[in-house]
């Protein structure tokens, strides 16, 4: 085998501050009275560093000096904003969990420097800056301490939960409940942490007793912590003063003569006993055990080594689900559902090391903005949006209530007080409730934000369309598609009665378009000097110039329409279909790579045009879809134009080969185009993630321009696209029963009100391998292997992607032969993996044959980048048919498949592997490829079947290109056109469909998607895990 590649890490998403946001922020004013000056150097001024600067220029490449790993540990921020990639030292293999040691695919290396810097030293309080001591009970005033354990998780009290070992908790705290303050008005900054405060550090154990709660981790040094602890970042606005990144809002207000942020001392001996947590029922406190973790059970199936070589089917028959987090049952149910908000391990790692030794990535998966029911992302216009003060997370289901008054922060641990009439329940007329507040019942809910998450009045929805109108878009008969595409839905745009609708046209010049009312027909003028793009002519066009000249002005286009939308931002779409070549942004056609070459293929832009374009856009507040119309023959150098769209938010749609005459690809871009113009959209959006003390935020793959550690820049968000986020453990989490990851998505609706939609995931935390094991999830790590081998495929060549993708699978199984297996009986074979793991050498597998990994040249490059482009921004239930196709019997469906799912009525056939021995002589079978369906028929199918699926007598009267079944009246056609439908419902695009006759010549079409065989594309499954076990010997 070749030399081992590695990933390095991802140049290709910059970061820190966007290019046109200028100026500093307002200046924070220190709380005189209450917070002592953080000491030099302290977090608050890294914080400051990181964000209340003006950026910098940005270099040649708008990333700064390449990075060398993708997984590494996580850097030191700079003056001008987080570094271009959070990884560090370079990783010997893919994951590189550490220096040294086996490769792997990714992973944190050992723990490093943080991204808030060293600590400071300690030096003691300013006991003149602090306010007057607070109690919760008797004894000495305890002006700066850990707060006790937490009483009661948000939400209706759980009935019978496991509880905890030790004495019984008392029924009321001693002493008289602090003082509130009075709620002042919202804060002035636009987010983050009081100012000039630094953060609590986690208590010792020598001052607080340990009980499994969402309590801090213990810790023997005081001071900050060194990870990078999701505190909310200052953020830049735009050139005209974007809306705050998650200002505003409650802080909860703190406590009477709140503690001093800066340092922690140990609370007295005995000031908090040891004692179970507080329970809330009505208006008094009553004992109520604490949640806890269920031990561990006798045997976990999922850790049972198999010998995959051994196993003959190993996909399962029903779909792969997430793994249940080993929670409170309470506590599972009120997680959000898998297909928003996800991890790859089900039970996150105690310490770092745990997860280096098992060699697998810990990364979450999010889609923050999937349409929703009601019911499960409930909309709320509460009167106090309540957060907490420090760290400015939302208050959440996951939350402890500490008394009546004062709730617990489950990311800083940090105490708020609850604000007035928060428990008073409207409903009942009664006080001392909390658990009727939505956001306290569920973890996905959006708000109506008020004014304080604004700066500006919401723009209006602006929608521009940048059509290219060369000859071969002409000769295709797109325009007359697109024409009446959008005829049909230009009043069911999103928007108000504000809503704006632009066009401008190009070719070798441009053509800019005036749709006053007052005109008596549009107006045009066609500027031919690409330079004069200052001037907005007042005529629209009557008609199309019919020029046969192969000249694309895409990138002077793309400039002038940006400075017409700079002030108010807005979506622009673009329809070309030719290679860019006039003016600035003009590429030339790449050299096609032989077969011979394809291992060092480098997929890599050919010019930071556009990137930097995309930057300015995002600053502004404009995103770029591209939809793209190209055939085999021609390139229009997808990798490089695709840029525009990938750091702006945008979207990219291919259509190879397309005209007008094929029904197929016309009907797929009309139903795709008419989605794409009336879905859901959010402008003007940021998302922030936030995570438990401990963990960090380390590699983004997705859509978006990473405006600082943990917020990324989103000018528009669709409910198509999904973002996935590598993680880091910074500090053991063994004092942590769980932990929890908050994502906040920040957008003004196409209605034009500010909403924030919130989701909270919360997971358990474990320093026992075999639990580790237990809750990996195949899928989600499938998924982010794919993200990041696309990431990869960017910055280096091909081989070195499909190498490092390999190498994941060895390292993997080394790491649970060698840690968990060895123990166990069965576990000797060399290619052992757990059950949660079995199926990872397969999905491996059909990602080397995907288009974006294949070393075949069958497809070319535009083709290939559109896969990029596709992986990168699919949410996580979408991709998996994208890569690993899934395969059903149409001749034995029946209702017997019929499964109700949440009271609807879905059908579920057994999905079969990918081979050819699943399709027997007889058959008829139906095949989910991602983006289409095939179904292939068998020479020898009943003609009875025949007739009943497709409406003809035999085998040989189906036609060679059918793209639509019959209605017919049997229940055999009804149940096969309700499937189809039922896939196609389920895609954010439309899923073309094609027949496939076993003689036909679309034949290779449907045999290369058969994973497990061997074909042009690669290996079969059993030739690759006989390479793995190769490897694993030497």
């Amino acid at each position: 085998m070749s030399q081992r590649r590695v990933y390095p890490s991802n140049p290709s998403v910059p970061t820190g501050p966007s290019p046109g946001y200028h100026g500093n922020l307002p200046q924070q004013q220190q709380q005189q009275g209450q917070y002592p000056p953080p000491p030099p150097g302290g977090v608050a001024n890294k914080l400051g560093a990181m964000s209340l600067g003006p950026p910098g220029p940005p270099s040649g490449s708008l990333m700064g000096a390449p990075p060398t790993s993708l997984m590494g540990s996580p850097p030191q921020p700079t003056v001008n904003g987080p570094p271009p990639s959070l990884m560090g030292a370079p990783p010997t293999s893919l994951i590189s969990h550490s220096s040294a040691g086996p490769s792997s695919l990714m992973g944190p290396g050992p723990p490093g420097p943080s991204l808030m810097g060293p600590p400071p030293p300690l030096r003691p309080h300013p006991m003149g800056l602090m306010a007057p001591p607070t109690q919760l009970g008797g004894g000495p005033p305890t002006n700066i301490r850990p707060q006790p354990p937490p009483t009661q998780l948000a939400g209706p009290p759980p009935i019978n939960r496991p509880q905890l070992v030790g004495p019984p908790p008392p029924t009321q705290l001693a002493g008289p409940p602090p003082t509130q303050l009075a709620a002042g008005p919202p804060p002035t900054q636009l987010a983050g942490h009081p100012p000039n405060i630094r953060p609590q550090a986690p208590p010792t154990h020598s001052q607080f007793p340990l009980h499994p709660s969402l309590a801090p981790p213990t810790s023997a040094a005081q001071g900050p912590p060194t990870g990078s602890h999701s505190h909310t970042l200052m953020s830049h606005t735009g050139t005209h003063g974007m809306y705050m990144a998650e200002g505003g809002g409650s802080t909860g207000m703190s406590m009477a003569g709140p503690p001093p942020l800066g340092h922690m001392t140990a609370p007295p001996p005995n000031k908090y006993p040891h004692s179970g947590p507080t329970g809330l029922t009505g208006s008094t406190l009553q004992p109520q055990p604490e949640p806890q973790p269920p031990p561990p059970q006798q045997v976990l199936p999922n850790i049972q080594p198999v010998n995959v070589q051994e196993v003959r089917n190993i996909l399962p028959a029903t779909p792969i689900t997430v793994s249940t987090p080993l929670l409170p049952q309470h506590l599972r149910d009120l997680n959000p559902d898998p297909s928003v908000f996800c991890s790859t391990m089900s039970t996150v790692p105690a310490t770092s090391g745990l997860l280096n030794k098992m060699k697998l990535p810990f990364a979450i998966h999010i889609h923050p903005f999937k349409d929703s029911k009601a019911r499960e992302c409930p909309v709320i216009n509460p009167s106090t949006i309540v957060r907490c003060r420090v760290c400015r997370a939302y208050i959440n289901p996951f939350v402890s209530f500490v008394d009546q008054k004062h709730w617990r922060c489950n990311f800083c641990f940090r105490n708020n007080i609850v604000p007035d009439n928060y428990d008073y329940n409207p409903q009942s007329g009664k006080s001392g409730d909390h658990s009727f507040h939505q956001e306290l019942r569920h973890s996905s809910v959006e708000y109506i934000a008020p004014s304080e998450y604004m700066v500006r009045p919401p723009q209006p929805s602006v929608y521009f369309f940048v059509i290219d109108v060369t000859y071969p878009t002409i000769q295709s008969g797109l325009l007359d598609v697109f024409c009446a595409t959008l005829l049909d839905c230009i009043n069911k745009l999103p928007g108000d009665s504000r809503t704006m609708v632009g066009f401008l046209s190009f070719d070798h010049t441009l053509h800019f378009y005036n749709l006053k009312p007052s005109q008596a027909q549009p107006q045009m003028l066609v500027v031919s000097d690409l330079e004069a793009g200052e001037v907005f002519p007042a005529r629209f066009p009557s008609y199309v110039c019919r020029s046969k000249k192969p000249s694309s002005a895409l990138g002077p286009a793309l400039a002038i329409t940006e400075k017409l939308l700079h002030q108010i931002g807005g979506r622009i779409t673009v329809l070309m279909s030719s290679l860019p070549n006039v003016g600035p942004g003009a590429l030339k056609v790449k050299e096609a790579t032989g077969a011979t070459k394809m291992d060092q293929l480098n997929m890599s832009a050919s010019t930071d045009f556009y990137k930097k374009l995309a930057l300015d856009c995002s600053a502004q507040q404009i995103a770029v879809d591209l939809f793209v119309f190209s055939s085999k023959s021609q390139s229009i150098d997808l990798m490089t134009v695709s840029t525009v769209a990938k750091f702006s938010s945008g979207q990219v749609r291919y259509y190879q080969s397309f005209h007008s005459e094929r029904a197929s690809v016309r009907e797929q871009f009309e139903k795709d185009f008419k989605r794409y113009l009336t879905r859901n959209i959010g402008f003007e959006s940021v998302m922030r993630i936030r995570c438990t003390e401990g963990l960090s935020l380390h590699t983004f793959h997705g859509n978006f321009f990473v405006r600082s550690t943990d917020l990324l820049s989103l000018p528009n968000v669709n409910p198509d696209h999904a973002y996935c986020m590598n993680m880091a453990i910074d500090e053991s989490l063994k004092d942590f029963p769980m932990v929890c990851f908050q994502a906040a998505l920040l957008y003004t609706s196409y209605r034009g009100d500010r909403r924030i939609r919130v989701h909270t995931l919360c997971l358990p935390v474990s320093d026992q391998l075999a639990q580790l094991y237990a809750g990996l999830n195949v899928v989600p790590i499938a998924g982010v292997l794919a993200k990041m081998g696309s990431d990869r495929l960017t910055t280096a060549s091909l081989g070195d992607a499909r190498d490092a993708l390999v190498n994941t699978v060895i390292d993997a199984t080394k790491a649970y032969r060698s840690n968990v297996a060895s123990t166990m009986q069965g576990g000797g074979a060399k290619l052992t993996l757990p059950v949660s793991l079995r199926l990872l050498p397969l999905f491996i597998l059909s990602l080397l044959k995907n288009i974006a990994f294949t070393l075949s040249n069958r497809q070319n490059t535009d083709c290939r980048s559109a896969t990029i482009s596709t992986i990168l921004t699919l949410p996580l239930d979408w991709l998996i048919s994208f890569f690993y196709p899934k395969l059903y019997a149409l001749h034995t469906l029946s209702d017997k498949d019929t499964v109700d799912s949440d009271g609807e009525e879905l059908l579920a056939p057994p999905i079969l592997q990918l081979s050819a021995e699943k399709l027997t002589r007889y058959g008829i079978f139906l095949m989910d490829y991602g983006t289409g369906i095939y179904i292939w028929v068998s020479k020898e199918a009943p003609a009875d079947v025949i007739n009943n699926i497709f409406g003809v007598p035999h085998f040989g009267a189906i036609p060679e290109s059918m793209t639509s079944l019959p209605l017919l009246e049997n229940n055999l056609n009804r149940l096969t056109n309700s499937l189809i439908c039922q896939l196609r419902l389920s895609r954010q695009h439309f899923m073309p469909l094609l027949v496939i006759r076993e003689d036909g010549p679309h034949r290779l079409l449907f045999i290369n998607y058969l994973i497990d065989d061997k074909t042009e594309d690669g290996t079969s499954y059993y030739e690759f895990l006989s390479h793995i076990s190769r490897q694993l010997t030497k």
